[in-house]
């Protein structure tokens, strides 16, 4: 069975290139376009891991990643913020919102990989997703 990825991002070049990596390594791709759509399709799909942007309209990427941790169906699910806003307050304030980590943008495909072999449960012996 596949794992689950939510991403979430409004730009639609940017989400698009991310959901073809993420299947290309092997996992079932959920996009959102902005963090109050990204919020109710985690809450509807329980994915494995979410994939969140900062600067987003309607909910930005830490309003999102704050709801989310305030429910139990999603509270432990890992969330990544990747964005391009480089300071280090936006690390700070996407951390204590409740993400994971922080990765910036742009992502490469060995990264992407890296952190979904990271914050994925994995057989120990598993090199790469399927």
């Amino acid at each position: 069975m596949a794992y689950k990825v939510l991403v979430v991002e409004d730009n639609t070049d940017c989400r698009e290139l991310f959901a073809m990596i993420i299947r290309h390594l092997g996992c079932e791709v959920i996009e959102a376009e902005d963090g109050e759509i990204g919020v109710q399709k985690a809450l509807a799909h329980k994915p494995d891991i979410i994939f969140m942007d900062l600067g987003m309209p309607s909910m930005n990427g830490l309003e999102a990643t704050a709801c989310l941790r305030e429910s139990a169906a999603t509270r432990e699910v890992p969330i990544i913020i990747c964005t391009a806003w480089m300071a280090d307050k936006y690390r700070e304030a996407a951390i204590k919102c409740g993400a994971h980590a922080v990765i910036l943008k742009p992502v490469s495909v060995n990264e992407l990989q890296s952190v979904l072999l990271r914050y994925l449960p994995l057989p120990k012996d598993a090199d790469q997703l399927h």
